[in-house]
């Protein structure tokens, strides 16, 4: 699996918890893209938001021969913003949401692991958590 195909699975299961029906959600940032307006509305209005990352670690071969294969671990990382002062229960709660859509997922040839809640704590008009669900690609 090429780093490209890790990106887009990732992203794909992430828009598939945003339609889902499972609450809560919140509007995603993805690398590279610029804000949408429901994305931009959450910012601008303090309401959460999340901020997906695909981390790719080092890839090592798994197999040698005449079709030599590579592993590719990394972290998915979800980066969840919710408005200061407001108490922690909506990040976690969304950490909780989040969690649940992706560790122990697999999709042909990814699969994640547990995940990770890290409080960042208080930040310029934000409270932030971060999770973090290692994967290997094969």
């Amino acid at each position: 699996m090429n780093f490209d195909a890790i990106r887009q699975v990732v992203e794909m299961r992430l828009a598939a918890w945003q339609v889902s029906g499972v609450l809560p959600t919140a509007p995603v940032a993805y690398d590279g893209v610029p804000n949408g307006p429901t994305l931009q509305d959450a910012i601008d209005n303090k309401q959460a938001w999340i901020r997906l990352t695909v981390l790719n670690g080092d890839g090592f071969t798994s197999e040698v021969g005449s079709a030599p294969r590579a592993r590719r671990p990394g972290i998915i990382s979800c980066q969840i913003f919710t408005p200061e002062r407001q108490g922690t229960a909506e990040a976690y709660r969304l950490a909780d949401s989040l969690s649940e859509q992706i560790q122990y997922w697999s999709d042909g040839n990814l699969e994640t692991l547990a995940a990770s809640a890290t409080r960042v704590g208080p930040s310029d008009g934000w409270f932030q958590v971060n999770l973090s669900v290692p994967f290997t690609a094969h």
